[in-house]
């Protein structure tokens, strides 16, 4: 059978009402949808979507047992949709803003040069289904790697990230530094910006260090790409490893762009000081082949259960930081998944 768009999502749908795993993806600026329906047998498969928190070394895993692929040219307007009333924004203002002065302080009076503070904004008017918001976020994002996901670890997940982990064939690694964040048609990067990316490619060079000789690794100068509403600096990084890559995923997550700098340093001050469970936002998520991993950085995403979905946001705090500018640009990055649950279907 030729599968159309339309029995393409209700065997998707249909699986989900069975309350089965599934993922539904799409890596950037493409048109290629595919779907791993996971039938939860005992049976392992060759490829699988793996889905890594962001605190823990454990992974859950999707498993391809049944394949479905579709060329999607999305039917859906991509109209600008009223912002949302977020819940309780205040009290997430002041939360938020008292969080970043506490970095601000622990930067000036200790070694830690970044730290990447994170908060969840909610919205209890989610009444579509998981599917339509999930073909809003094609229609709206081509160029971020887009997925729905359902688990019964996790419930249901979906996002739109710039940000790329790891690409893995064989030894050969490609990785990226991607940080400092401004509106779309901006005119120039600041120093604040410019340092943030800095931090973040050296510590990434740092860590590889580790697993392959310096002459291996290799780095471009930043550039800027837009991400929907947002524009951010990224430099792209090569090297040959002789781990697996999931081992070299977990090398080099958390990132400096969703932990910090001092690796550990951050990751102390985010465990004693952020009030949020971080769930799989900034964790890692992707397809594992033998051919080829390609992992995500989980980031501009939501989940959904019951109509309340839960938007996690996050940005990286360093000295030059104002705490008013830093909330701004939460909710700037807020805004990519806000646009899509405004959308009227």
């Amino acid at each position: 059978m030729v599968l159309t768009s339309k029995s393409f999502f209700e065997e998707i749908e249909q699986h989900f009402q069975n309350k089965l795993p599934f993922v539904v993806f799409r890596h950037p600026n493409q048109t290629k949808l595919t779907a791993f329906l996971d039938l939860e047998t005992s049976e392992k498969s060759n490829e699988k979507f793996i889905v890594s928190p962001f605190d823990s070394s454990m992974y859950f895993s999707i498993h391809s047992h049944k394949i479905i692929d579709f060329d999607y040219n999305s039917e859906i307007g991509t109209s600008e949709a009223d912002e949302i009333e977020w819940l309780d924004l205040e009290n997430k203002q002041k939360e938020h803003t008292d969080l970043i002065r506490k970095a601000l302080s622990s930067i000036q009076e200790s070694p830690l040069k970044k730290v990447v503070l994170a908060t969840s904004l909610q919205y209890n008017d989610a009444v579509n289904s998981p599917l339509s918001y999930f073909k809003r976020i094609l229609a709206k994002y081509t160029n971020t790697f887009n997925y729905l996901l359902y688990h019964t670890d996790c419930g249901v997940w979906m996002g739109a990230t710039p940000e790329r982990l790891i690409t893995m064939s064989g030894h050969h690694l490609q990785t990226m530094a991607l940080a400092g964040t401004r509106t779309y048609g901006s005119n120039e990067w600041g120093i604040k910006e410019k340092e943030e990316q800095e931090f973040v490619v050296r510590e990434i060079v740092n860590t590889l260090k580790q697993y392959t000789p310096s002459e291996l690794i290799k780095y471009s100068d930043a550039e800027t790409i837009r991400a929907g509403h947002l524009e951010h600096l990224r430099t792209k990084l090569t090297a040959e490893l002789s781990i697996s890559p999931i081992d070299a995923a977990q090398a080099l997550h958390p990132t400096p762009a969703v932990g910090g700098v001092p690796k550990q340093m951050a990751l102390d001050f985010i465990n004693r000081h952020e009030q949020l469970d971080r769930s799989l936002y900034s964790g890692f998520l992707g397809v594992v082949s033998p051919e080829q991993t390609s992992l995500y950085v989980n980031l501009r995403c939501m989940s959904i259960q019951d109509h309340m979905a839960t938007v996690y946001v996050g940005g990286g705090i360093t000295e030059k930081s104002d705490p008013q500018d830093e909330w701004h640009e939460v909710l700037q990055k807020a805004n990519t998944m806000g646009r899509i649950l405004a959308s009227e279907q």
